[in-house]
């Protein structure tokens, strides 16, 4: 029987058993963007607590901010012309926390066009997740130039909350940074789409402490300004 025929056991069942466990017990799946507005104050605010999940994507420019107390998963999205994974090698801030407490963090590798083997306490997803939002994302532009597919953080945000909908979950799915203070990073996803479908979701998108001042904008990574 192919796959698609177990479109939910196959998406569910490739996650780590250790981490469908802890996520049985979880009451927050909590979503960090790469947003640069995200402060400390943002995520004292969470009082996350040792039943709370952080997912970072890629990069995670706000490793620093993460705590060996919580379990964190880190998602990264493959680039397959370049054959490698934004993000990877991971920073040291986020190597210590492997290193601190390796039974409380995952991996999640999406996107992957070649063949793989997945480590312990790793799942591999390949190509698209098969689940219907992600098969439906737009393919081509209004110009009929090609989109990259979903971003990263959008097919964590999919997978999380079809999840939850999945017997033996009851977490409560929340996003920190996706309310576009800072704009996006790149215009290679379809943003629009993106949003639309978050808007419609059971989400909940957690607004910033303080959005006042737009110093990051036009922040891009590495720090530079944009053109």
């Amino acid at each position: 029987m192919s796959r698609s025929s177990h479109t939910a056991e196959w998406v569910e069942d490739n996650l780590p058993p250790e981490l469908r466990a802890v996520l049985g017990c979880a009451e927050r799946v909590i979503l960090v963007a790469n947003n640069p507005a995200i402060s400390a104050r943002d995520f004292e605010a969470l009082a996350l607590g040792p039943r709370d999940v952080v997912v970072s994507f890629n990069t995670a420019v706000k490793a620093e901010l993460l705590s060996a107390e919580t379990v964190n998963v880190f998602v990264h999205g493959y680039h397959g012309q370049d054959f490698h994974f934004f993000g990877l090698p991971c920073r040291p801030c986020i190597t210590r926390l492997f290193e601190q407490s390796p039974q409380r963090c995952f991996s999640l590798l999406v996107g992957v066009v070649n063949p793989m083997s997945a480590l312990p306490r790793v799942a591999i997803y390949e190509d698209r997740i098969p689940l219907p939002s992600l098969l439906d994302y737009p393919r081509i532009r209004p110009s009929g130039k090609p989109f990259a597919g979903p971003s990263t953080g959008f097919n964590a945000m999919v997978l999380f909350d079809w999840l939850r909908g999945r017997p033996g979950y009851s977490y409560e799915l929340l996003a920190l940074g996706f309310s576009n203070e800072a704009g996006t990073l790149w215009k290679g996803h379809a943003w629009d789409y993106e949003r639309a479908w978050m808007q419609a979701s059971r989400v909940r998108v957690i607004a910033l402490e303080n959005t006042g001042k737009r110093w990051w904008w036009p922040w891009r990574p590495g720090g530079r300004k944009g053109q």
